[in-house]
């Protein structure tokens, strides 16, 4: 009888040192993997941002929706241009003397694809859309104009819910030690990430 209370109280110790080292590693385990889906997310907002910022380059104005975005960085072309300034000497014939004039000439050099001057020659532009490690989720994008004084500021964000980049791992901790991830805001005129 004894015996068998000896076996029952082992089991129960294993079992018990067990449970207690899952409640331990399991945040550790959630962490690291929320760090390493995090960090490639966060490249895609990078992504977006640059794509983002070459958009307003060309059209004064931020893309509101992908299907705008998209088309333009994978067929769209920066203009490349020298500014040059000279000073001109003339004879002004009111002060009956040789002065200097400041003049600015702007050369265009020529062209070059927006998708390979950002992003390389390889990138799959189509995938600038999706949230990492999903099932082809798209990133939530937005954009518009917000009023700062008497100035009407172009704005945009870029949003990867916790909820998608996050799926299949512990919900509770999805909840409390997490966050979305976004660049940009609609707010005020910001670019940056919420990770920097």
């Amino acid at each position: 009888m004894e015996k068998r209370i000896r076996i029952g109280l082992w089991i129960l110790v294993i079992g018990l040192s067990y449970a207690l080292y899952s409640v331990i590693m399991n945040p550790i385990r959630f962490n690291k993997e929320k760090n390493r889906r995090s960090a490639d997310v966060i490249e895609r907002l990078k992504h977006v941002r640059k794509a983002q910022l070459a958009f307003k380059e060309v059209n004064r104005y931020y893309a509101s929706n992908f299907d705008e975005l998209i088309p333009l960085i994978d067929t769209g072309l920066f203009t490349i241009v020298q500014r040059r300034d000279e000073e001109l000497k003339f004879y002004n014939k009111l002060y009956r003397e040789y002065q200097l004039k400041d003049t600015t000439y702007i050369d265009t050099l020529g062209f070059a694809s927006i998708k390979d001057s950002i992003f390389g020659e390889n990138y799959n532009i189509q995938n600038l859309r999706l949230i990492p490690h999903t099932q082809g989720t798209e990133l939530e994008l937005r954009a518009g104009k917000i009023k700062s004084g008497s100035l009407s500021i172009q704005v945009f964000e870029a949003k990867a819910p916790k909820e998608e980049y996050l799926k299949g791992l512990d919900e509770d901790l999805v909840k409390n030690a997490s966050k979305d991830l976004l660049v940009g805001s609609m707010t005020s005129a910001k670019i940056n990430g919420n990770w920097e």
